[in-house]
């Protein structure tokens, strides 16, 4: 919803010459507006950014916003800073969602300035090699993305800023915001983590930092599953942005009879939901597949032990949801 002369309206239903209202209180015409549907699933270059209702403050958006990730968002900071949506993903208020397509609008002014979208302060259309991207361009190039920023000095209405001490703010205000509104850090070493066998889950029993299944022996399709967490979201300084399930450091397979089997981490038949070896551990995706070739042989019924470098990441938890809403591994001798 933009706001205009007449009130908020739908930014598919805009019309070139009517007056967006800027922040600075300036009823200024549209000049352009351009738009596209496009495919986005798994790709972070398009996934939209999802602001959620207040994550600025109150009425800051007024209700779920949508952004392309590169759309900066203006944070008044003793005067108003543009940022990136996509520097902003916390983990909590702002996230990034991976659906199959989405519809992007753009409003162009005669020259760059803020919109009020959904109540929040957010840039209008800046050319910057990209209006090709756009279905209603006229342009036939669509190899540019959508918020491609070229070099040098655009003519951006108020500061940019990517990185930096004035990001790092901005992210700090984030956080307590998203608190103020009930989201909690909540740590579980085994991140709620269970095994799904062929469809059906199995519970572990835990000691330390060792969780062990039994497994039927004619299971074929088996996955460690999760709880992730992105270390940039819950770790000061870190840019590391991948989705982390548990840090395996050993896995064992055992049936009692024909000897334990210890699988490398590095085993070639690991893969799907891994990340590579760091530092002596491997860490999951929240769904890691263990394929049926690793049991092979076994007789009856196996033990499979899984022993973690370390704790779980700490994750973010929403106001609605409790830190029990994981059922906890049982604490018991393995």
């Amino acid at each position: 919803m933009i706001r205009t002369l007449d009130g908020d309206v739908p930014v598919e239903t805009l019309s070139v010459g009517e007056r967006a209202v800027t922040t600075s209180g300036e009823a200024r015409p549209i000049q352009w507006i351009g738009h596209r549907t496009i495919a986005c699933r798994g790709r972070k270059d398009v996934m939209p950014v999802r602001i959620a209702a207040g994550a600025f403050g109150e009425g800051r958006p007024l209700r779920d916003l949508l952004v392309s990730p590169a759309h900066a968002i203006a944070v008044d900071l003793v005067g108003e800073v543009l940022i990136p949506a996509c520097r902003l993903i916390n983990g909590s208020t702002i996230t990034q969602v991976d659906v199959d397509t989405v519809s992007y609008w753009h409003v162009e002014l005669e020259s760059h300035d803020i919109l009020i979208a959904d109540g929040l302060a957010a840039e209008s259309y800046l050319a910057c090699g990209n209006r090709g991207f756009f279905a209603n361009s006229g342009i036939l190039d669509l190899l540019a993305g959508p918020d491609a920023r070229t070099g040098g000095s655009l003519p951006f209405c108020r500061p940019f800023h990517e990185e930096g001490p004035v990001v790092d703010l901005v992210r700090a205000r984030l956080r307590d915001r998203a608190e103020a509104l009930g989201w909690r850090k909540v740590e579980d070493a085994f991140a709620g983590l269970r095994a799904v066998a062929d469809g059906r889950v199995l519970r572990p029993d835990a000691e330390g930092l060792t969780a062990r299944f039994v497994v039927p022996a004619d299971a074929r399709a088996v996955r460690l599953v999760s709880a992730t967490s992105v270390p940039a979201h819950v770790l000061p300084g870190s840019s590391d942005d991948r989705p982390l399930g548990v840090p395996l450091v050993a896995l064992t397979i055992d049936d009692g009879l024909t000897g334990a089997r210890t699988v490398a981490l590095d085993d070639a038949r690991l893969g799907d939901g891994f990340h590579a070896v760091d530092d002596g551990a491997r860490w999951t995706d929240g769904s890691a597949v263990l394929p049926a070739d690793l049991w092979a042989g076994c007789k009856g019924s196996f033990f499979l032990r899984v022993t973690l470098a370390g704790p779980a990441l700490p994750r973010w938890i929403a106001p609605d949801e409790t830190a029990g809403a994981a059922r906890p591994v049982e604490r018991r001798k393995a």
